[in-house]
């Protein structure tokens, strides 16, 4: 199958400039959360915790490969960051929506544990992060279809987002 061709070419000032606008993007939208609580709980309560610990292991991953590949660290500690902010997003408009406190989970207890008892595996290398975005942006167009309002703009925002750290800022 033919790699596809990109009609123009960026630079790399260019692509921090789309990866900056797409973070501000992720960050604008999670600080316009809608007026009123909607209750949400099952399926769609489910989507959305699911999403958001997708994008902190997307954000770990990458994070990792960082420290490893260092043609990549960059755009990489980018990518990190990005999903970063999506993860606070999502946390946040799950917390809007159930009227929950807005504590972020943290694994940092469990990681430490398990690094005591066992090898640390080796950090992923820059196809499987690409891949990992790729799965994470198609699980979040997916989930938006299954929504309406701002939850829709937030997980096609993240989706997006996905898609271009895959397809343009690892490339």
């Amino acid at each position: 199958m033919p790699t596809p061709t990109i009609p123009f070419a960026l630079s790399r000032r260019g692509l921090f400039r789309l990866a900056g606008a797409a973070a501000l993007s992720a960050a604008t939208m999670s600080t316009t959360v809608a007026c009123g609580r909607e209750e949400i709980s099952g399926p769609a309560l489910d989507s959305l915790t699911a999403q958001a610990r997708a994008a902190r292991s997307d954000a770990a991953d990458a994070l990792a490969a960082s420290t490893a590949i260092a043609d990549y660290a960059t755009a990489l500690e980018i990518v990190a960051a990005q999903r970063a902010e999506h993860a606070d997003a999502l946390d946040t408009e799950i917390a809007r929506a159930t009227g929950a406190p807005t504590d972020t989970p943290t694994t940092e207890t469990s990681a430490t544990s398990t690094t005591t008892t066992a090898a640390a595996p080796p950090p992923p290398d820059i196809a499987a992060v690409r891949e990992t975005l790729t799965a994470s942006a198609r699980s979040a167009a997916q989930a938006a279809r299954n929504e309406s309002g701002y939850r829709a703009g937030l997980l096609g925002s993240i989706s997006a987002a996905c898609s271009v750290s895959a397809s343009v800022v690892l490339a």
